[in-house]
């Protein structure tokens, strides 16, 4: 993939079950960008919403006023999805709630700020109150939990073994449920929960990363992850299983210098800049696990 021309597509949800659209979509695929956006995304493999910050430059004044949400108003639910990329070729790199919108003037730019959660009504709203029969297996019940969640669909369930001696009654926070329920393997990406132990995978678009998919610099070993920088990367999955390639780390993975190998990733940080009149940075951040055990990919869940 040449990673030229960078572009995105920004679907807002505005009051009145409408959606303000940027840049307006053309039939056979994406405009080119129209306005300014700078763009800052956590995403990762933790029992917490992932969290994203989009500004935008210039709108109108109009547009503006649609997209501006009070943090303190929780019944309005409307959601934001970027999807971002090389020219027609764009990935979603956040789709969630938002939680606060709001412009200011600086200088001679009018900026809107949108702040949002992936999942994040989920992770404070919902509640559960079930009872599981005898019998009912630790798979079968995550799989109903994580099916319960509001504005999420179920992703990949991996192999959790285990049932019920007798009947239980479960209740409280879902997601709080599931954390426990699943030992803290549990995490929402875009809009899907995902439910995975250390050695299981999800299967990802990009298979490798080395120098010819853009790795920046040499990763770096800390806090038992490993972490590097690549030119902006919108297909990277959260979960995933990956190869890596570097060419200036020591080969291998024995010792504390061993880098290349297989790994799963279990964050994503985007942040950067798209425009059609100036030239940003766009970066991308990925931290790996060190299980050096196999990985096992497990399917996801069809709708």
């Amino acid at each position: 993939m040449d990673k030229l021309g960078r572009n995105y597509y920004l679907e807002i949800e505005v009051p009145g079950s409408q959606s303000l659209i940027l840049p307006h979509q053309l039939p056979g695929g994406a405009s080119p960008a129209t306005f300014t956006i700078e763009f800052d995304i956590t995403r990762n493999t933790l029992t917490s919403a992932n969290v994203c910050q989009i500004r935008i430059f210039n709108l109108s004044k109009n547009n503006r006023n649609k997209i501006r949400k009070d943090d303190m108003d929780q019944s309005d639910l409307r959601t934001v999805l970027l999807r971002a990329g090389y020219g027609n070729s764009l990935s979603t790199i956040f789709s969630g709630t938002i939680s606060r919108a709001s412009s200011v003037r600086e200088g001679v730019n009018f900026i809107t700020t949108i702040e949002s959660f992936d999942g994040g009504f989920a992770f404070v709203n919902d509640h559960t109150s079930l009872t599981f029969l005898k019998g009912a297996s630790q798979e079968t019940m995550l799989k109903t939990l994580g099916s319960s969640l509001t504005n999420v669909s179920l992703g990949a369930v991996g192999k959790f073994p285990g049932s019920l001696s007798r009947g239980a009654a479960v209740s409280g926070n879902t997601t709080q449920l599931l954390a426990e329920m699943s030992g803290g393997a549990f995490f929402i990406d875009n809009g899907k929960v995902h439910i995975l132990g250390n050695d299981e995978v999800i299967e990802g678009p990009i298979p490798t990363i080395n120098a010819a998919a853009g790795l920046l610099g040499t990763p770096v070993i800390e806090n038992l992850q490993v972490t590097f920088d690549m030119i902006f990367e919108p297909r990277l999955l959260v979960g995933q299983k990956i190869l890596l390639e570097s060419s200036t780390a020591d080969q291998g993975r024995q010792g504390v210098q061993g880098f290349n190998g297989t790994y799963k990733v279990i964050s994503v940080k985007h942040r950067g800049m798209i425009s059609p009149a100036v030239c940003g940075d766009a970066i991308t951040t990925v931290g790996l696990s060190q299980w050096v055990g196999a990985l096992t990919i497990v399917p996801q869940a069809t709708q």
